[in-house]
């Protein structure tokens, strides 16, 4: 079988996705992969063929406020006016079986019409059904909002260029492929239980891969916190004026991935047991880790689970909020602090209920147990092949 892969160019998405690329490889099937350049290492270590694509909706810092979702439907519908162009030769040439393409890359939907191909949509969050839609807790925005109204333009261009229906926002984020493959475990997945067979929920998706960064666990016995903040909101620089003075006074490492917006220098004093790093090789940290200062990003929520890492969440827009309660209703997490209300205080009690509060941590052991029954990379690749009738 032949397959082509089109993510969104953020890397909790390219990321979610490598191990069912790297099983689908293994399996036979050749694979070309779509990515902006800097994720060409990680992909061409699952062995699927890299191909390069614009960096539209790069995953840079992005600032939220009232109008972050009201113009998320023109940054997706960019993304797709933006890649579609490259991509869709070198689809044409490839001859592809099936295209696989993340929930929110518009161009997979593109090019599945316009090549008449079966679409197979990867949800690296959450997926939606008749009794639930991330987008529907959002912010009501007017379609005379600039951003929407452009965003509307751009959609109607799609319909009339390829043929798909239009892709306001609801069609974007509750739209579905021919299959699905959801990188959450069902019990994760809100409404879980409601989803019918073209659904395959796969869970924490964990397989080697490639890291610039070097690291290694600290062999004294010393509890690890590792701290994260995603690729989105890290920009964040009171929050380790808040974390220092906590961790100075504690016999633990800490760890911190900044991102690639701050610098060590912006931070001020740094404490003797805190190692900053731009970026964290996560998938070796969590394993060791004591207590996982977190956004609760979806991807990052699995991989806790899958480890077993105490968490605390501290969650910046509406999805992360939500997937800050499925945290704290599994298990994995113990606090859910939004970033207007966190205060060195709150920070100092949830970083010690996560190190010593026994009642918590078998809560989490738990947590992770399940997931982990629940977790297949193998699992994804198999239900594509028997979708695809293989």
């Amino acid at each position: 079988m032949k397959a082509v892969y089109i993510p969104v160019g953020a890397t909790g998405h390219v990321l979610a996705s490598l191990p069912m690329v790297r099983a689908l490889v293994a399996s036979g099937t050749s694979v070309v992969y779509f990515a902006p350049e800097r994720y060409r290492a990680v992909v061409e270590q699952t062995g699927a063929t890299f191909s390069p694509m614009p960096a539209v909706a790069a995953d840079g810092p992005v600032e939220g406020g009232g109008d972050f979702t009201a113009a998320l439907p023109l940054v997706f519908l960019s993304e797709a006016a933006g890649v579609i162009g490259t991509i869709l030769p070198v689809i044409e040439t490839f001859a592809p079986d099936v295209i696989l393409a993340d929930e929110l890359a518009l161009a997979g939907r593109l090019a599945a019409k316009k090549l008449s191909l079966p679409l197979v949509m990867v949800f690296t969050s959450y997926a939606p059904c008749e009794k639930f839609s991330i987008c529907r807790f959002w912010p009501k925005t007017p379609d005379t909002h600039p951003a929407r109204a452009a965003a509307a333009q751009l959609a109607a261009r799609f319909t009339r260029e390829y043929g798909v229906p239009p892709l306001d926002l609801y069609a974007i984020f509750e739209g579905t492929g021919d299959f699905n493959v959801c990188t959450l475990t069902r019990a994760f997945q809100p409404e879980g239980d409601s989803f019918g067979e073209s659904f395959y929920f796969a869970g924490a998706q964990i397989a080697p891969r490639a890291s610039g960064a070097s690291w290694q666990p600290p062999q004294d016995g010393r509890p690890l916190i590792y701290t994260s903040l995603g690729s989105l909101f890290n920009n964040w620089p009171e929050f380790y004026a808040m974390l220092f003075p906590i961790v100075r006074e504690l016999d633990v490492h800490v760890v911190c991935a900044l991102g690639d917006t701050l610098r060590p220098e912006d931070l001020g004093p740094v404490p003797e047991n805190v190692t900053l790093l731009p970026f964290a090789p996560q998938l070796q940290i969590l394993p060791h880790t004591d207590c996982f200062i977190t956004h609760a990003g979806t991807g990052s929520a699995m991989e806790a689970l899958y480890f077993g890492a105490p968490c605390v969440c501290l969650p910046q827009m509406e999805e992360q909020q939500l997937t800050a309660a499925r945290m704290l209703h599994t298990g994995i997490a113990c606090a859910s602090i939004a970033r207007a209300e966190l205060t060195p205080q709150r920070l100092a009690h949830a970083i010690d209920t996560a190190l010593h509060d026994g009642a918590f941590l078998a809560r989490a052991r738990e947590a992770s147990r399940l997931a982990r029954a629940q977790s297949s990379a193998e699992g994804a690749a198999q239900a594509i092949l028997r979708f695809m009738g293989g």
